[in-house]
């Protein structure tokens, strides 16, 4: 029990300060002391490795994340609703905003995928976190045939504007509200809300002649 407690700790301590300082200024060490482990190793010992302690704070906080974005797609496809586009965007982006804003005390989450999830050497739909991720590839499997109309070069692109603006303005606002010295932020669910038209806006937005003549003559090079 003791070890399950320390080890709980050290990702709720790990979190915030990758979250504050970035992933590769924060030492196992440094995380150890912070946590108030005596032990300089206890971080290795309980992760091995850095990354093995990014991935630990990943699946804690993403296994629910998942459930939720999973249940909320069940519903959809019932209802016959796949390819509904704000609705797909409403289970991208509420099941991770209700884990940055549930006010149950600080939170680092956004902040610290903002530092991660865009990292080249981070790889979230990698094989090993598949029983993570699953609502987050069934959700990008079906906004992808829902932009079909779009060229291919152009739909690749809109997901990740789509989910560069979800993550870095759930960090931001997350951030403006612990700078505040709020626990909770009043605005959150109107801010949630917003986001998903946000991104419903960026998906949808018309493609312009410029755009698509880029496209085709991307296309014609890597043909």
């Amino acid at each position: 029990m003791a070890g399950a407690a320390t080890r709980d700790e050290l990702i709720a301590v790990a979190e915030r300060l990758f979250a504050e300082r970035g992933i590769d200024a924060v030492s196992l060490r440094e995380i150890g002391a912070a946590a108030g482990q005596r032990n300089n190793s206890a971080a290795q010992y309980h992760f091995g490795s850095r990354d093995g302690l990014v991935d630990a704070i990943f699946e804690s906080r993403m296994a629910p994340i998942d459930r939720h974005r999973q249940a909320m797609i069940a519903e959809l496809e019932a209802a016959g609703r796949s390819s509904d586009l704000p609705a797909l965007c409403e289970a991208f982006v509420l099941p991770l905003a209700a884990v940055a804003g549930d006010g149950a005390g600080p939170s680092w989450y956004a902040r610290f995928l903002a530092q991660v999830v865009f990292d080249p050497d981070f790889d979230v739909l990698a094989r090993r976190r598949r029983a993570l991720t699953s609502g987050l590839r069934r959700v990008i499997t079906l906004l992808d045939a829902r932009l079909g109309q779009l060229p291919p070069v152009v739909r690749g692109e809109r997901l990740e504007l789509a989910a560069t603006l979800v993550v870095h303005g759930l960090a931001q606002r997350e951030r403006a509200r612990q700078n505040a010295g709020r626990r909770r932020d009043p605005l959150w669910a109107v801010f949630a809300a917003d986001l998903v038209d946000a991104m419903v806006g960026v998906l949808s937005a018309p493609v312009s002649a410029t755009t698509r003549s880029a496209a085709r003559a991307a296309a014609r090079r890597s043909a």
